[in-house]
């Protein structure tokens, strides 16, 4: 073979070379090497992500490896209409709102247990420390699950733009260049996206609010 036919072959990326979108593709199509270059690209992404959430260490490390699961056994169900960030955001808190879920149920049907009796006396007060905090669980459930349904009634040009900047954490130049449009678009995107959450999450107080710095921020745990 000569050079100019070597010169002609196409070269191979490495998996850590490509888009989102080629290592879904090829994840999708039996490449371990890809979906495992996936996974390990998006961890500290979905880490972010659930430090949102009100869970201990040990149920935050569950939930890490739940959905990693979760985006093997789905990935398939991933169109291509949004970018991957934002379907692994709804996986994530998905995951995240199910775990918070179950831990409520767990610790109503304990309560009993948690307030144990002597000779038909409480050892302990019923409510106090025990009760503030549940009760603290409880709103920060509610205001999870009300965040997560107002995101998921957005536009998606919206919706990702709201992932990527405020829970991902990324620059509006970063958010823009991954998009393939402008910085002044996604500002715009933003504003409108901010205005639109606001309305529909106004009974809450302030959920959306700023940040040292006069930035926006959403508040969701």
């Amino acid at each position: 073979m000569d050079a100019t036919q070597m010169s002609n072959e196409p070269t191979l990326q490495p998996p850590t070379a490509l888009s989102d979108r080629e290592l879904v593709t090829r994840a999708m199509s039996g490449e371990k090497d890809a979906l495992s270059t996936l996974l390990q690209r998006y961890r500290p992404v979905v880490m972010r992500h659930l430090q949102r959430y009100p869970v201990d260490d040990a149920d935050r490390k569950d939930l890490m490896q739940e959905a990693m699961l979760q985006v093997v056994r789905k990935l398939h169900t991933f169109r291509g209409d949004a970018q991957f960030s934002t379907w692994l955001y709804r996986v994530t808190a998905n995951a995240a709102l199910m775990k918070m879920r179950s831990e409520r149920r767990r610790r109503s049907t304990s309560l009993e247990d948690s307030n144990p009796e002597e000779n038909g006396t409480p050892l302990a007060v019923a409510g106090g420390e025990w009760a503030e905090r549940a009760d603290k669980r409880m709103e920060s459930y509610q205001l999870n699950v009300r965040l997560e349904r107002a995101l998921a009634e957005l536009p998606i040009g919206y919706r990702e733009v709201v992932i990527e900047h405020y829970i991902e954490g990324k620059p509006l130049q970063g958010v823009a260049d991954n998009l393939g449009t402008t910085e002044s678009a996604v500002r715009s995107r933003l504003h409108r996206a901010r205005a639109s959450l606001r309305r529909m999450l106004a009974d809450l107080g302030a959920p959306i609010r700023e940040d040292g710095e006069g930035r926006d921020e959403i508040v969701a745990a």
